[in-house]
């Protein structure tokens, strides 16, 4: 009987010893450390902004657990560009995740005001501090910022001016008349058309076409084609240059390649600016 009691009394003392030690586990999981951080994988992003009080771009931002209070997250914004807040953008310098929460977003608004022709930035967005401690891993983020103006094919139709330029850039002639004719859309982010009197010489329109699915690069194709003349006989797109369109701007840049009648180059790259 005696041994019964002693193995009884060590029996308990075990299942006391375990189940303390499991309360001790189970504290540890319920109350895992809290961090601020980015609330996505990639820390890189890219904002067009529109002519549009509504435009703007958001970001997940929050803390690795729910809270009964709500909780600030501190925020910093610098930029490589030059931005300024206030003239190509606005953002709060906290944000607060609410009680019950773990998830908000930080909403960065683009200023459309602030971004000329050809203007494109960059802000370094951190978290630098706040009611819990910051994510070491997870507290940068980049937006890159540029202008953007749907395509609307009839504003981009009609009469230009044109000027012309030497591969290096140097002005060669101009301004005289020009104009963009026949656009029509072949899809949903796509068009062709045509340039009347480019080179300002008699050529014959000298068909294009448009293709703005990436709109960080509206983009001008020009395929080989009679000009109409002797000289140049021939031109086509000029590969590695900018050939390009604004909608914005209501701008065409075309870079050609000149050839002779046997299609042998004579002058690479000469470009035309052609602006309403």
């Amino acid at each position: 009987m005696k041994m019964n009691r002693i193995t009884s009394s060590l029996i308990a003392a075990a299942l006391l010893l375990i189940i303390s030690c499991n309360k001790e586990i189970n504290d540890d999981i319920k109350t895992p450390p809290a961090f601020s951080e980015f609330g996505t994988s990639n820390l890189t992003g890219n904002y067009f902004v529109t002519n549009s009080a509504s435009s703007s771009f958001k970001i997940p931002i929050g803390i690795t657990n729910i809270s009964d209070k709500d909780r600030t997250i501190q925020i910093s914004i610098s930029s490589s560009t030059g931005a300024v807040a206030g003239v190509q953008y606005t953002a709060p310098t906290s944000i607060v995740i609410p009680a019950g929460k773990a998830l908000d977003s930080l909403a960065i608004r683009g200023l459309f005001a602030g971004y000329p022709t050809g203007r494109k930035d960059v802000l370094r967005i951190r978290i630098t501090g706040g009611d819990v401690p910051v994510n070491t891993y997870n507290n940068s983020y980049t937006l890159n910022l540029q202008k953007y103006c749907d395509v609307v094919l009839a504003a981009l139709s009609g009469n230009f001016t044109a000027n012309e330029y030497l591969n290096d850039g140097s002005f060669s002639y101009g301004p005289y008349g020009s104009a963009v004719v026949s656009l029509t859309a072949t899809g949903a982010t796509s068009a062709s058309g045509a340039f009347v009197n480019l080179f300002d010489a008699g050529w014959r329109n000298i068909q294009f076409t448009m293709d703005w699915s990436d709109p960080a690069n509206f983009r001008i194709s020009i395929p080989l084609q009679s000009t109409g003349v002797s000289d140049p006989a021939y031109v086509r797109g000029s590969s590695g240059r900018v050939n390009a369109f604004s909608s914005c701007d209501q701008t065409f840049t075309v870079s050609l390649d000149l050839l002779d009648g046997a299609q042998v180059l004579e002058y690479p790259g000469y470009q035309f600016r052609l602006k309403k």
